[in-house]
C-alpha cells in the first residue's frame, strides 16, 4: 500500500509540475499580483469568532490559533495530540489504538459533543453520537486551526456549548506552488501529502487548490497490563487517506462563484472482542459477568467524512456582502468483526448526513458590521447496530419480529434566524447577538450572547462575555432500541468569562476566568427506563445531570531575539453537582511550555505538556470481578523538533516525540505512545 502511495504521489507531483509552465503562462505575473502569505501567528485574522474576518486584537472571545508553521513541525503526530498541546484543551485516546479510534476533545472542561467542528465553514460531526470523529480529519492537508472557546451557539447553533473548532484547508492565491512531503518513524509510520495551488491573473481570477495525503503505522501495543476488559497485549495499526480540492472563479468583481470538498476515510485496528460474544458465549454472560468472553481480536473500524459545498459570494453594494453555501457532510463508521467459535462475523454500521443551507448578510455601517443570517439543516441517521434489550426479548418471547441486529433510520430538520451587530467606538468594542433554531419535535430553541471591551491602552485591554448555549441531543441518546428516550430536553448552558489582554508585535498574554453551568444534562438513568434497559444496558437516557465549569487559563507568547517561546496553564474546576464528583477524563490543572530557535535556516525547538491526574469510568474487571476506580495519573511528557533549509524551497524536518518514554494513560486500561521519533523532507515552493 505505501508502494502504491509513493507512485501515487509522484504521479500528482510529477503532472503538477508539468502543468506549472502552462499555468505560469496564463496567469502571468507581474508587480501588481497579490500572492499569499501566511498569517501573522502573533496577531492573525480569526474568522470563526465573529463569523466574519476580525484582527484578533479585536476578537472579544476567547480564542487559540495554530499556524502552518506548528502544523508543519508536527510530525507523525495526529490532530487530536496537536490539539492536546493547546491552551484549553484536553483529550482522550478513545479505545486504544495507534490511530486514535474513539479520541474525544474536551473545550474547558465541555464533553467532546458539547463542541463543534467546522471544516471550512462546515459542520463536520456525527448525528447519531455528537460530536466530530477526530481521526477521520487528516492532519497534513491542514493549513491553519481557529479555536474559539465558550458558547457559540448564537452564532452557529446547537452544540456549542464549549466552543468552536474550525479547519482551514489551503486556499489557491498567486502562481502556481507545489508542496509534497514525505517521512517515516517509529512504529512503521509514515506520512506522505502533496499539494498544488494558485489562481489565474487578471479580474475574472480562478483560484484553485488540490491536496492528498497518506498516513499509515504498523502500531504499537494499545493494551495495559492494567486492562479491565479481559484484553490482552495487542499491536494495532491505522491506514489513513484523504483529498481536498477548492476551485472557485471571480465571474466579475466582488463576484465569486465556487465549490469545495474533503474527502477522508480511517481504517484503524481496535483491539476488541466479537460483540455478539459476550451474549453467545454462555459461560460469560448469565445475567451478570461471570468470566472473560470469547477470543479477542484486532477489530478493523473504519471512519469516513465526506464534505461537499457550493458557495456563492456576492458583493451587492458597497456596504452589503452576501454569502450563500449549501453543503453535504456525511460522517460514516463501520466495524468489521471476524466470526468467532460462538459468534459469526457481524459489521454493525453508523451512517449519518447533513443537508447545510446557509445565507449569510455582512452589512457595513460605518465601523460597525450588522450581520443577517438564515440556516436550515436536515439530520439522518441509518444504523445497525447489537441491542441486548431487542435480543433478551426476542429470546425469551416477548419479540418474535425483532433479532439482535437492531438498526433504526431517522431524520430531523433545523430552520435558525440569527442576527449579531459588531460595534467600536473609540476604545470601545461591543457585540451582540442572538439566535433562534427550531428543531423537530423540540420547538424553538433561543440563544444569545454579549461581549464588552475595553482598550486602556493600545497594548492593554479588558473584556467581559455572557452567552448562552445548548446541546440538542443525538440521535443514539432519542431513538436508540432499548435506550433512546425521545421525550429528552436539550442541554442548556449559560457562560460568564472575563479576560484581561496584553498584545505587542512580539509579546502577548492573556489571563481569562470563566463560570459556565450546565443544566439537564443527558446522562444514563433510570426514569422511565424497562426492567431490560435496567439489566442489561444500566439505564436509560435521562436529563440527570447538572455540570458546573469555573476556571483561570492564562496562556502567552514572546519573541526574544531568535527565540519563540510560548506557555499556557489552566486550573479548572470542572464538576458534576447532580453526582458530587469531577467530570470524567478531566484534569483540573493541565498545561504546554515551549522553546524555539530560529537562526537563518534552522529551527530548533523543545516543548512539553503536562496533566494533572483524572479520573475515568469506574467498574468491575471482567476477569477478577474485582472493582476498580478508573484513577488516571499525572503525567508530563517533553518533545523536540527541528527543521533545516538545505536548498531553496527543500527542508528536512525532525520530531520526538515523548523523549523520556513516558508511560501514561488518556483512557483507563489502554497505552499511549512511548518514546517516539519521525524525520522527513518537505519540498514547498515560495
Amino acid at each position: 500500500m505505501k508502494q502504491q502511495f509513493s507512485i501515487k504521489m509522484c504521479a500528482l507531483l510529477c503532472g503538477a509540475v508539468i502543468c506549472i509552465p502552462s499555468i505560469n503562462s496564463f496567469a502571468q505575473s507581474s508587480a501588481n499580483v497579490s500572492v499569499a502569505t501566511a498569517p501573522n501567528p502573533m496577531d492573525p485574522v480569526l474568522v470563526t469568532a465573529n463569523r466574519a474576518p476580525t484582527l484578533a486584537t479585536n476578537v472579544l472571545a476567547d480564542y487559540d490559533y495554530i499556524g502552518r508553521e506548528e502544523i508543519e513541525q508536527a510530525g507523525q503526530t495526529s490532530l487530536v495530540d496537536l490539539l492536546q498541546r493547546q491552551r484549553g484543551v484536553q483529550i482522550t485516546n478513545g479505545s486504544g489504538g495507534s490511530g486514535n479510534s474513539g479520541a474525544s476533545v474536551f473545550l474547558r472542561g465541555t464533553s467532546n459533543s458539547q463542541s463543534i467542528v467546522l471544516i471550512d465553514g462546515v459542520r463536520s460531526d456525527s448525528a447519531f453520537n455528537g460530536g466530530p470523529t477526530w481521526e477521520s480529519i487528516p492532519l497534513p492537508l491542514i493549513d491553519h486551526i481557529e479555536i474559539v472557546f465558550g458558547p457559540q451557539s448564537s452564532l452557529y447553533g446547537a452544540d456549542a456549548i464549549g466552543g468552536v473548532v474550525q479547519i482551514f484547508t489551503k486556499d489557491g492565491n498567486g502562481p502556481a506552488k507545489v508542496s509534497a512531503s514525505t517521512g517515516y518513524g517509529t512504529y512503521g509510520t509514515s506520512v506522505s501529502s502533496a499539494s498544488i495551488y494558485g489562481s489565474t491573473d487578471g479580474d475574472q481570477k480562478i483560484r484553485y487548490s488540490l491536496g492528498v495525503s497518506e498516513s499509515l503505522s504498523t502500531g504499537f501495543n494499545s493494551v495495559a497490563s492494567n486492562n479491565p476488559f479481559a484484553l490482552t497485549a495487542m499491536k494495532t495499526g491505522y491506514v489513513q487517506n484523504g483529498v481536498t480540492g477548492k476551485l472557485s472563479q471571480e465571474w466579475a468583481q466582488g463576484q465569486t462563484f465556487g465549490f469545495q470538498m474533503m474527502q477522508s476515510r480511517m481504517n484503524s485496528q481496535v483491539p476488541q472482542f466479537n460483540t455478539l460474544d459476550y451474549y453467545n458465549n454462555a459461560s460469560w454472560y448469565s445475567g451478570m459477568v461471570s468470566g472473560a468472553p470469547g477470543p479477542q481480536q484486532a477489530q478493523n473500524t473504519i471512519s469516513q467524512i465526506g464534505i461537499y459545498t457550493l458557495f456563492s459570494k456576492n458583493q451587492i453594494t458597497d456596504i452589503w456582502k452576501s454569502s450563500l453555501q449549501a453543503s453535504i457532510s456525511n460522517n460514516n463508521g463501520q466495524s468489521i468483526q471476524d466470526a468467532t467459535p460462538y459468534s459469526p462475523a457481524y459489521s454493525p454500521y453508523i451512517n449519518t448526513s447533513q443537508n447545510l443551507y446557509t445565507w449569510q448578510n455582512d452589512i457595513s455601517l460605518g465601523s460597525d458590521l450588522l450581520q443577517i443570517l438564515g440556516e436550515r439543516r436536515t439530520q439522518s441517521v441509518n444504523s445497525l447496530q447489537y441491542n441486548s434489550v431487542a435480543d433478551y426479548n426476542f429470546n425469551n418471547g416477548i419479540s418474535s419480529t425483532t433479532g439482535p441486529s437492531t438498526g433504526f433510520s431517522q431524520t430531523r430538520d433545523t430552520n435558525s434566524i440569527a442576527a449579531s451587530y459588531q460595534l467600536k467606538r473609540g476604545d470601545n468594542l461591543a457585540n451582540i447577538s442572538i439566535r433562534n433554531d427550531s428543531i423537530s419535535a423540540y420547538g424553538p430553541q433561543t440563544t444569545g450572547a454579549i461581549s464588552y471591551g475595553y482598550f486602556f491602552t493600545k497594548e492593554w485591554r479588558v473584556n467581559i462575555n455572557y452567552g448562552t448555549g445548548f446541546r440538542a441531543p443525538s440521535f443514539n441518546d432519542l431513538y436508540y432500541p432499548g435506550y433512546g428516550n425521545p421525550n429528552l430536553l436539550p442541554e442548556k448552558s449559560k457562560n460568564t468569562e472575563i479576560g484581561i489582554h496584553y498584545d505587542t508585535s512580539n509579546f502577548e498574554a492573556h489571563l481569562v476566568g470563566y463560570d459556565n453551568s450546565i443544566s439537564n444534562m443527558i446522562q444514563s438513568g433510570l426514569v422511565g427506563c424497562t426492567a431490560q434497559a435496567i439489566q442489561f444496558l444500566g439505564g436509560c437516557a435521562n436529563n440527570v445531570g447538572y455540570a458546573h465549569i469555573t476556571g483561570i487559563s492564562f496562556g502567552g507568547m514572546a519573541k526574544v531575539s531568535n527565540f519563540t517561546l510560548k506557555g499556557s496553564i489552566d486550573q479548572e474546576n470542572p464538576e458534576n453537582v447532580t453526582a458530587d464528583t469531577t467530570l470524567y477524563k478531566r484534569a483540573r490543572t493541565f498545561g504546554n511550555a515551549s522553546a524555539e530557535y530560529a537562526y537563518q535556516k534552522l529551527i530548533a525547538g523543545f516543548g512539553g505538556t503536562f496533566s494533572g491526574q483524572r479520573q475515568d469510568l469506574p467498574g468491575f474487571d471482567a476477569t477478577t470481578f474485582a472493582p476498580y476506580n478508573g484513577q488516571m495519573g499525572g503525567y508530563s511528557i517533553f518533545n523536540l523538533y527541528t527543521s533545516y533549509e538545505f536548498e531553496k524551497d527543500w527542508t528536512v524536518f525532525a520530531r520526538w516525540n515523548n523523549i523520556f518514554d513516558k508511560q501514561y494513560q488518556l483512557t483507563y486500561g489502554y497505552n499511549t505512545m512511548g518514546s517516539n521519533v519521525f524525520v522527513g523532507i518537505r519540498y514547498a515552493m515560495k
